[in-house]
C-alpha cells in the first residue's frame, strides 16, 4: 500500500542550499492539503515554522497569507542539513521529511558566539529523575 500525506508543501521561492549568515534570501511554501489544494482556512493566522535536526531546531514565527507561508533564516545556524516543518492551524505540514535546506559554510569564518545555539529538548524532560524511579521501587 503507498501511503499519501495528508499535508503537503510546495516551495515558492527559495533554494535548497543557503550559506551561512545569509539574512535575506526569502523561503516561501504554499501549505496544502492531501490532494495539493491550497488550504485557505488558515489565511491570517500565526505559522511557527521549524528548523531542526540532530543538533536541535529554531523556530520562526510568521503570517499565513494566500496559502503561504513566507520567512527568512535571520540568524547563524551551524552547518547541517535541517528538515523544514511549518505548524499552523493545529496542522504540521509536511507529512512526511521531504522539506529541507542545507546550511553551509561561509568563507566568514563565525565565531561560536555568532552561531546559534540550537535549542534542545532536555534530557531532563525526557527522562524521570533517578530519585523518582527509586521512590517508586519502594512502594
Amino acid at each position: 500500500m503507498i501511503g499519501f500525506n495528508s499535508t503537503n508543501l510546495n516551495q515558492t521561492k527559495g533554494g535548497e542550499v543557503i550559506k551561512q549568515g545569509d539574512f535575506s534570501s526569502l523561503f516561501e511554501f504554499e501549505l496544502l492539503d492531501y490532494d495539493n489544494k491550497k488550504i485557505t482556512s488558515l489565511d491570517g493566522q500565526t505559522a511557527k515554522v521549524r528548523l531542526g535536526n540532530s543538533k536541535g531546531k529554531i523556530e520562526i514565527e510568521s503570517l499565513v497569507e494566500n496559502s503561504k507561508v513566507s520567512f527568512k533564516i535571520g540568524k547563524v545556524l551551524p552547518v547541517g542539513i535541517y528538515q523544514i516543518e511549518i505548524e499552523a492551524g493545529n496542522y504540521v505540514f509536511p507529512s512526511d521529511k521531504s522539506a529541507k535546506v542545507d546550511v553551509i559554510q561561509s568563507i566568514e569564518e563565525y565565531t561560536s558566539k555568532q552561531v546559534e545555539e540550537l535549542e534542545k529538548e532536555s534530557e531532563k524532560d525526557n527522562f524521570p529523575e533517578l530519585v523518582d524511579l527509586y521512590n517508586l521501587a519502594k512502594i
